[in-house]
């Protein structure tokens, strides 16, 4: 009797990778407008900070709540698998109150400290960035299923709501490469995708022309 062999859908790490990018170019147009305008209400570091530290608060709270849970299940007899995942765990534990620290700063108005800060956070952050894309997505594409990968999709689209959706899909596919845009939107319906067109965008890309002036861009 010959076994039945269930053939495995890899996972799409489109919009994750697409995300991340997303985080490494705020992280420089921030870096300018801390310098340029900082911490004032209504500047365009704020309005730049407020959606970079959202999105960053939603993935790592996705990541910390259901990937790497679900990854340390699959690795649970790895013990090189798990130490990868403490890594992990220990990475954002360092980043998050990075964050806090900011926001702390903004509430003071202490715009002379900004510059220092978002430079610390952008080291911080973009190593972590560069380890998990080196060594732990690879490890997420091999072990898990389109479907379990899909559990942590569905976490990031709960904490976002469809008005967090409406900002974060033109955000993260600011300046993305055209292939990285089709595969993105391809996971919306064809309604949603024209209202990406039509209403999103637009009003993403006249709402983001501070932080932009601010850099220099």
């Amino acid at each position: 009797m010959t076994g039945t062999h269930v053939s495995r859908t890899a996972p799409d790490l489109t919009l994750m990778y697409a995300t991340h990018d997303a985080f490494r170019r705020d992280l420089g147009l921030l870096a300018a407008a801390a310098r340029n305008d900082g911490a004032a209400p209504g500047s365009a570091f704020r309005t730049g900070w407020g959606t970079f530290q959202r999105f960053l608060t939603i993935h790592h709270t996705a990541e910390d709540g259901v990937l790497w849970p679900l990854m340390r299940s699959k690795l649970a007899r790895d013990p090189d698998g798990l130490r990868l995942m403490d890594e992990m765990d220990a990475e954002h534990a360092v980043i998050d109150p990075m964050i806090e620290s900011v926001e702390e700063v903004l509430a003071d108005r202490r715009q002379d400290r900004l510059p220092g800060l978002v430079a610390t956070v952008t080291e911080r952050l973009v190593h972590h960035l560069d380890h998990e894309e080196k060594a732990a997505l690879p490890v997420v594409a091999t072990l898990l299923s389109k479907e379990e990968y899909d559990t942590f999709g569905a976490a990031q689209r709960r904490l976002l709501g469809l008005k967090g959706g409406a900002v974060y899909f033109p955000w993260v596919l600011d300046g993305a490469p055209e292939e990285t845009s089709r595969k993105a939107l391809g996971v919306l319906p064809p309604p949603v995708r024209l209202v990406y067109r039509a209403v999103w965008r637009p009003r993403y890309e006249k709402n983001r022309r501070p932080l932009t002036r601010a850099s220099g861009g």
